[in-house]
């Protein structure tokens, strides 16, 4: 493991010791590990992008409205079966 020391605003230090107090490095690292995430995955679009042509903005807005509706009946069925989301 190793060990960095990195600089952030006072008011950042102040919320990050308020949410884990307990184990501020586990939480840097869990951030650490969601952002490069991130930045990969979009990295990733970026390349099927050069390769594939743009979006269909029309086939975005059709797969959310599908997304929503199979999501919403899910939230419905787990309320009246009393299961978590």
């Amino acid at each position: 493991m190793t060990k960095l020391s990195i600089s952030i605003p006072d008011e950042l230090a102040d919320d990050l010791r308020a949410v884990a107090p307990e184990n501020v490095s586990a939480f840097v690292a869990t951030a650490v590990r969601h952002e490069l995430d991130r930045r990969r995955l979009f990295g990733f679009l970026d390349e099927l992008e050069n390769e594939l042509g743009p979006v269909d903005e029309d086939e975005v807005s059709s797969f959310n409205e599908k997304f929503s509706e199979i999501a919403a009946a899910s939230a419905a069925s787990a309320k009246t079966t009393g299961a978590a989301t």
